[in-house]
């Protein structure tokens, strides 16, 4: 699977597009750019992911959707995130659970449900690249913000932990900044390693 990071909006959101046997899913577009735009003239789209309801992260998936005709999928949990952000939720052609499995061109992405930055918080990982995207629970060196509605700390350290779960190898995506590697993040972050450790 083909992976491409777009930097778009106001705060400088990652919308990554995923390109599998001329398939593509899209996810977090909370904004647009020339590159993107290219991109997705040229690829068939079959999902519009996102992984909460954040405003940067979403503000153009409808105008996508309704380009492109591809289905509209987040967690039914973030439809308040939506209005506490002063917005109606977006039109989701079907809610995402956690475990289902997204099939993409041959590939598959399989959802995880992660709460704690909001509640509804989803990762899609590609188990066959080891490759997690996240969205804003983890970042390189930090991780999400708890003090927006319906953040909570106790639910995202459950969230951590379970990421921290995952084996050798994984390649960790993020909503915002550059990529990262999960042993990196084990060594490295302060948060991660005091969730380990018991200490910063």
């Amino acid at each position: 699977m083909e992976i491409k990071r777009f930097v778009v909006g106001p705060l400088f959101t990652n919308a990554y597009l995923l390109l599998a046997g001329g398939e593509a899913a899209l996810i977090d577009p909370g904004g647009s750019s020339a590159e993107l735009e290219l991109a997705l003239s040229q690829a068939r789209l079959k999902y519009i992911l996102l992984t909460h309801g954040h405003f940067d992260h979403t503000d153009h998936a409808e105008i996508f959707r309704a380009r492109a005709g591809a289905a509209l999928l987040y967690h039914p949990e973030e439809r308040p995130v939506f209005w506490a952000m002063g917005r109606p939720p977006l039109p989701l052609d079907r809610p995402l659970a956690e475990g289902e499995r997204l099939p993409l061109g041959g590939e598959e992405l399989w959802v995880w449900h992660l709460p704690g930055h909001s509640p509804g918080s989803l990762a899609f990982l590609w188990e066959r690249g080891k490759t997690i995207f996240v969205g804003d629970v983890l970042f390189a060196g930090s991780v999400g913000r708890t003090d927006l509605p319906g953040g909570s700390w106790e639910e995202l350290a459950r969230s951590l932990a379970r990421i921290l779960s995952l084996g050798e190898g994984w390649r960790i995506l993020p909503g915002h900044g550059p990529p990262t590697e999960l042993s990196s993040e084990r060594e490295r972050n302060p948060f991660l390693r005091e969730l380990i450790h018991g200490r910063p």
